[in-house]
């Protein structure tokens, strides 16, 4: 059976280890931001990781749908190998959490003008 394949708008297990300084770690749930072609073609995975820390943050995300309420943390965006990271399947986003983070990056990359 071939391995998980992530999809844009799961939420997936990954081993964030190692880690060096203010980089979140351990083994946690992040969302996925990028396609299931990008994903299969590269072998990467474009994620924000999820914590259980809910600091009230402007690029906090609530999720409502994993075992303990969470955040997905949309400032840590990160571009990781799911193969070797061990990526699990956890659930599927719940609506709008998608939209939220994606509204949260645009002008923490500077592209709001692009909306305007």
């Amino acid at each position: 059976m071939p391995p998980y394949l992530p999809k844009r708008n799961d939420i997936i297990f990954l081993d964030f280890e190692p880690v060096k300084g203010k980089e979140i770690g351990k083994i946690r749930p992040a969302l996925v931001l990028s396609s299931e072609e990008y994903n299969k073609k590269t072998g990467l995975v474009i994620i924000c990781p999820i914590s259980t820390s809910i600091r009230g943050g402007a690029t906090e995300v609530l999720v409502n749908n994993l075992e303990k309420p969470s955040v997905v943390a949309a400032s840590l965006i990160q571009t990781l190998s799911w193969q070797e990271r061990k990526s699990n399947f956890a659930v599927i986003a719940e609506p709008d959490v998608m939209d939220e983070v994606l509204a949260r990056l645009i002008p923490l990359i500077g592209a709001a003008h692009l909306f305007d």
